[in-house]
């Protein structure tokens, strides 16, 4: 009889604990994550239930030069950060797990391209094509040359010039 009473209590016990009110994480009651955090160790709690801060993604070698120019002069980027490379060409973010990755911000240039060139202030490779000048013109537009208006075909390449008025 007492090993059916002890069982009976145990499992009263066990059926009592799991029904007790489990205490609500608040997420705005967590404290933020310190931009600046040399250690990289701090933990913001909040009744325990807060997630750690992750740590700041070291700057490698190659990239020192941009962390410093962009502000990060600890040689540390926290983590959600991002900074600009090559002529603001590329994104370089800073992920949670302390790795940086950089993704270009051009977009691709077609296989097909026939001449290369930067004809927009953002730097970029588009396709293009040049006029006696050494001038590119984008790809796919229309410009004036004198009294002659020239078009340069969707792949760049040669471009294409005629007098106003004439067909082709």
């Amino acid at each position: 009889m007492a090993l059916t009473s002890a069982l009976r209590l145990s499992l009263a016990c066990l059926l009592l604990c799991s029904a007790a009110p489990k205490p609500t994480c608040d997420p705005s009651a967590c404290t933020p994550c310190p931009e600046e955090d040399p250690e990289g160790t701090t933990t913001p709690t909040a009744a325990g239930c807060c997630p750690p801060c992750p740590p700041p993604c070291a700057c490698p070698p190659y990239l020192e030069s941009d962390c410093e120019m962009q502000g990060f002069a600890s040689g540390r980027v926290p983590a959600g950060r991002s900074f600009y490379i090559d002529f603001a060409r590329k994104l370089c973010t800073c992920h949670p797990a302390g790795d940086i990755t950089c993704a270009p911000l051009c977009p691709p240039l077609p296989p097909a391209c026939r001449a290369v060139g930067s004809p927009v202030a953002d730097g970029c490779p588009r396709c293009v094509c040049y006029d006696e000048e050494e001038v590119a013109v984008p790809a796919g537009s229309v410009a004036t040359r004198g009294s002659q208006i020239c078009t340069c075909p969707v792949h760049g390449g040669q471009l294409q010039c005629r007098a106003p008025g004439s067909e082709e």
